[in-house]
């Protein structure tokens, strides 16, 4: 039982096999993408959102070099198989791919889901000129552009509140330390 998320993590390779697979039993797909980088409640929400929208929820995960592409070294925090399988944990996600480019439009065009669902603040105002958007349409896809369901929460604010409980428990300390001069015994 504890590999049965391996079932449900699909290679790159296999895009277009569970695509065909998909599309005989006219299952409406929908796919996302996103680092995962440790998950909150606004991404859940928004996975429940997008899987509402469809039959099958395909989350593309980026790789750990692509993050570092887009996000600097030190990032991620976790592994990019650990993202992968924690997602596959959630009801609303049927299936997970690792992206191994910092663009998710090579996986659009190998699965051709239905619908592509994205986060507004994700994109520039003209997505329609993204290469995601473009591989979308040309297979006669759709795109819907969302909100994030979650504006007080974010993986870079979860990150900057622990460092920054931390970093003020530290400079107490040291404004105690600093009270009385050093002194030998």
């Amino acid at each position: 039982m504890a590999s049965a998320w391996k079932k449900r993590l699909i290679s790159q390779s296999d895009l277009m096999t569970l695509h065909e697979k998909l599309k005989e039993k006219d299952k409406k797909i929908v796919f996302t993408a996103g680092s995962w980088d440790l998950l909150h409640v606004g991404q859940c929400r928004y996975l429940e959102e997008a899987k509402a929208r469809g039959d099958v929820l395909v989350v593309g995960v980026s790789s750990n070099e692509a993050i570092r592409k887009v996000k600097g070294p030190n990032k991620p925090i976790l592994d990019e198989k650990i993202r992968a399988e924690m997602l596959t944990y959630l009801r609303s996600v049927d299936f997970v791919t690792i992206l191994p480019e910092p663009s998710c439009a090579p996986s659009l065009g190998l699965l051709q889901p239905d619908l592509f669902i994205t986060v507004r603040e994700d994109w520039a105002a003209d997505y329609e000129n993204s290469k995601e958007y473009k591989v979308v349409t040309k297979y006669g896809g759709t795109v819907e552009v969302v909100d994030r369901q979650s504006t007080a929460l974010s993986t870079t604010k979860i990150v900057q509140r622990a460092i920054g409980g931390q970093l003020g428990d530290i400079f107490k300390d040291f404004m105690e330390l600093r009270k009385d001069p050093l002194k030998e015994r």
